[in-house]
């Protein structure tokens, strides 16, 4: 088994059993909390889910999406789950988690199927692609880390946490913020430097191998074409002179 194919596999078991303790609603009632599964999910089980993607039988159909819808379920999805009644019902647990994470997991899915093999978007174009999607993708983590006053008042009034609202709002920001800047420009770097590879490597048909040099040519056989005209090749005078003496 290849190591794509064995984090692909891990990816999948991992995912679902993240949903599952989501849904039990056993974990702690914390922001920060849903700020992690959040996390996990969409840049983490997502990108290695479609890992092995290239190596499954060609005969298998792969889903594909516009690259501009697949930015609008990443950025509805995870600034969908950041909202103080979405954090606050995800926390219960239940059915209604299960679905609204796996819908999440689903878009995240969609958004990176555009660049993991094989890819729809390359070079710049895939460099754009990831560090335009991660914009809107950032944004519960600013507000969250910038805001002087609790966003979560309601759901920390229900259950105090032992951190501190502030620090559990502050915490959740953090892990967004890095979390997503850390990805995109990890991702984005992969692949413009690979685009730059891909550039610098010579264009032929050896694959760039070297090739061996042919022999050297005098230029004014090189400037010779098939459309060139062409002079009457000259006699030799021993020949004309032979023929001249036969026609005496």
């Amino acid at each position: 088994m290849s190591q794509r194919r064995g984090l692909a596999l891990a990816a999948r078991f991992a995912g679902p059993a993240v949903i599952l303790a989501a849904a039990s609603g056993k974990l702690p009632h914390l922001v920060v909390i849903q700020a992690a599964i959040s996390t996990l999910l969409t840049l983490v089980v997502a990108p290695l889910w479609l890992l092995d993607r290239s190596e499954r039988a060609a005969a298998a159909s792969h889903f594909t999406i516009s690259p501009f819808l697949a930015v609008f379920l990443m950025a509805a999805g995870t600034i969908s789950v950041q909202l103080p009644p979405v954090v606050a019902v995800l926390s219960e647990g239940g059915l209604i988690t299960a679905l609204a994470l796996s819908a999440l997991l689903l878009g995240a899915i969609a958004f990176w199927s555009v660049l993991i093999a094989p890819a729809r978007v390359s070079g710049i174009a895939a460099c754009g692609y990831v560090v335009i999607g991660g914009l809107p993708i950032s944004m519960p983590a600013i507000f969250l880390i910038m805001s002087p006053r609790d966003l979560y008042a309601g759901f920390h009034a229900a259950a105090p946490p032992l951190i501190g609202a502030m620090n559990d709002q502050l915490y959740a920001g953090l892990i967004l913020f890095a979390a997503v800047k850390i990805t995109i420009w990890t991702v984005a770097s992969i692949v413009f430097f690979a685009a730059a590879r891909e550039s610098a490597a010579p264009d032929d048909d050896d694959g760039g191998l070297p090739v061996e040099a042919g022999p050297a040519v005098p230029r004014w056989v090189l400037g010779l074409a098939a459309d060139a005209p062409t002079a009457d090749e000259p006699v030799p005078v021993a020949l004309v002179d032979k023929e001249t003496a036969g026609a005496r």
